[in-house]
């Protein structure tokens, strides 16, 4: 029995000496980032804003690449799956989370969950703006609540898809002002925000990056914005919180390893990560898109997840019970 332990501690010796060795090397090779959304908006803008910075930092290419399908469960089950070396980051969002809550609370086991990840850091965390078109009745929030209360279910808001990052918080915002609106869901934000400025439904919560350009060329208008501080690129849009209604809401976009990752990579990749977050091309690319750098170190983002989850899982579950019956 002695030999069999002490067999038993040198392997396990080994395998760790393998690994502070194989950590102190890294990198080695090309790292990949899996983006599990299509191309386009704050994913990618994260990805392939990250990817050129980290990559003077670790000497090391780093390639983004796709695995759309199931509103990111594909590709966050892809980076779930990987193995845990350091070699494949995968971009995770309050999207994936809202997919994984939305499993669980129609009572199905997701095929992974944010346990089996290890968050390396968040760099893009941005409130929604409420939105409608540009020539709307509505000139103020003020004016939206009293309209839309007087016609309960007459008004319609649109998302990017059913219980995602664009749909929920029109639901906290519905939820705070007690009205009743009909939703309408499509196939992701562009196609959403076609729809209010064409004038297909009355409002829409987006975020500021696909939606900046349509406020500042007169095609959408901006009524105000789902958290307690305005946003620099839009100054004069107040917040929810100033005008009396309680309808915070932030999306985020990171990058995740792998849960098993040795920590001595994960470390590494935030210290990375913190780099990449103060580099001004980086700050320039998100700012040229209308969005704004908001970094969250891992730890801070394990946190925020938790918090998320709970909320979302809560919102869910009261979003379900008032279906009508089938």
């Amino acid at each position: 029995m002695k030999k069999v332990l002490q067999t038993v501690t040198a392997i396990i010796s080994i395998f760790c000496m393998a690994v502070l060795v194989s950590a102190a090397d890294y990198p080695t090779k090309p790292i990949t980032i899996i983006n599990p959304m299509p191309p386009g908006g704050g994913h990618d803008l994260v990805a392939r804003g990250f990817a050129p910075v980290a990559e003077k930092l670790l000497g090391q290419p780093i390639v983004v690449t796709y695995k759309p399908g199931a509103t990111g469960m594909v590709g966050g089950l892809a980076g779930a799956q990987a193995t845990p070396d350091g070699y494949t980051l995968t971009v995770f969002s309050t999207n994936v989370t809202a997919t994984m809550e939305s499993e669980i609370a129609n009572g199905r086991k997701p095929s992974f969950t944010r346990n089996d990840f290890t968050p390396i850091a968040c760099f893009w965390f941005q409130p929604t703006l409420l939105l409608t078109y540009y020539d709307s009745p509505w000139k103020t929030l003020a004016d939206l609540i009293t309209e839309v209360r007087a016609k309960p279910g007459h008004y319609a808001f649109c998302s990017g898809g059913l219980y995602g990052m664009s749909h929920l918080p029109a639901e906290i915002f519905a939820r705070a002002t007690g009205l009743k609106l009909r939703h309408v869901p499509y196939q992701g934000g562009g196609p959403c925000l076609s729809a209010l400025v064409g004038r297909h439904v009355d409002l829409a919560t987006q975020y500021p990056g696909p939606s900046l350009g349509l406020v500042k060329g007169n095609k959408l208008k901006a009524l105000a914005v789902q958290s307690d501080k305005r946003l620099k690129v839009l100054p004069d849009v107040p917040t929810c919180k100033e005008l009396g209604v309680d309808a915070a809401w932030h999306g985020w976009v990171g990058l995740l390893v792998p849960k098993k990752t040795p920590s001595p990579i994960v470390e590494r990749l935030r210290e990375v990560a913190k780099k990449v977050a103060d580099d001004s091309s980086f700050i320039d690319t998100v700012e040229k898109a209308g969005d704004e750098v908001r970094y969250m170190t891992g730890d801070e983002l394990t946190k925020y997840m938790d918090r998320e989850s709970e909320q979302i899982g809560k919102l869910l579950t009261q979003l379900l019970k008032e279906l009508p019956p089938k």
